[in-house]
């Protein structure tokens, strides 16, 4: 029997950890402030143990073409720097008190210091990337934070919008996650020197990869328990979120349909006794967690085919295997 240390992700961290390693520093590196509080929160949110999936597909690609520069690192950097600033935005608007089954950032030190620290990381990443000085990264790293602010207003515009279509949930994934997969796979293929078509190539398995991973993450909070998970579940609705496995369940079952439009019409708050239990379960007697998590599938085979038969054997099938792992992971 596998363990966690056998899955395509370990391998990959184990593969990149030289790599790994010198991005931890590059991070630390550039969190120095003297502004205390913009290091402390940095430093939490950073090192609370987050897969670090989006800087290690950057090494990862980066190693694909045999790359033996510098510049992957800190770009690295720059797509991690994005992603926890994107975090410290989602809990305030989530009014999240728990990331990764600890205390979350806003839950500690309050949504204003949340806010202008994920603003600092925000502009930390731009000059990070004006200091490489490629305008054509500094284009695609402008053109990913304004998809990721187009994400999260598209989806708080949806907030139990129970007319959510599958292509509605979809466009919403793909703008505010599975955008910063793409860049992170896009720059590694960049740094490299590859021709157009392979960059475009692998930008659009990290898109695939991103849809996966995030289709997972939407089935295993109506499949998952807490413990198993890492993090809390079965609260995507409680927050106004209309996920596909919920879409899916509600499309079989219109008693779902009717009490997913009384919690809607609460704006989710004051939760009844046994609401997130209730829907939970009919999710998961209309299988709408196995249905999203078999569109996971359909993108992973989609990200797997663009994989180029050149490059590093051993990496493209550890490629082939993150693909694979990021939709059928159970945390």
């Amino acid at each position: 029997m596998k363990t966690s240390s056998d899955t395509p992700l370990h391998q990959a961290i184990a593969l990149c950890q030289d790599d790994m390693t010198r991005v931890d520093a590059c991070i630390r590196e550039n969190l120095q402030s003297d502004i205390m509080m913009i290091p402390a929160i940095g430093n939490y949110i950073v090192g609370s143990g987050g897969k670090r999936l989006r800087p290690l597909l950057c090494l990862l690609v980066a190693k694909l073409f045999r790359y033996t520069g510098e510049r992957h690192i800190p770009i690295s950097v720059v797509v991690e720097f994005i992603h926890t600033a994107s975090l410290l935005h989602d809990d305030v608007v989530d009014s999240s008190d728990q990331r990764r089954g600890n205390p979350s950032a806003n839950g500690v030190w309050g949504n204003q210091a949340s806010v202008l620290v994920g603003d600092y990381l925000f502009s930390r990443a731009f000059q990070m990337m004006v200091a490489d000085g490629d305008i054509k990264m500094l284009a695609l790293m402008s053109n990913v934070t304004n998809a990721l602010a187009e994400g999260e207003v598209l989806q708080l515009s949806r907030t139990f919008h129970l007319g959510m279509t599958e292509e509605e949930c979809l466009e919403v994934i793909e703008r505010k996650t599975a955008v910063l997969f793409s860049a992170a796979a896009e720059v590694g293929a960049h740094v490299s020197e590859q021709n157009e078509s392979m960059v475009e190539r692998m930008a659009e398995y990290g898109m695939c990869l991103g849809v996966a991973f995030q289709l997972m993450d939407d089935a295993l909070d109506y499949l998952a328990e807490a413990e198993q998970a890492g993090k809390p579940v079965g609260h995507d609705l409680e927050e106004g979120k209309i996920t596909l496995p919920l879409i899916y369940g509600m499309q079989k079952d219109e008693a779902l349909r009717d009490r997913v439009h009384a919690i809607a019409e609460r704006d989710g708050d004051a939760y009844e006794v046994g609401d997130r239990e209730w829907v939970r379960e009919h999710v998961q007697e209309h299988q709408g967690a196995e249905y999203a998590m078999q569109r996971a599938k359909d993108y992973a085979e989609r990200a797997k085919a663009l994989l180029p038969e050149s490059g590093d054997a051993e990496i493209v099938q550890l490629l082939r295997d993150l693909a694979d792992f990021s939709a059928q992971r159970l945390y």
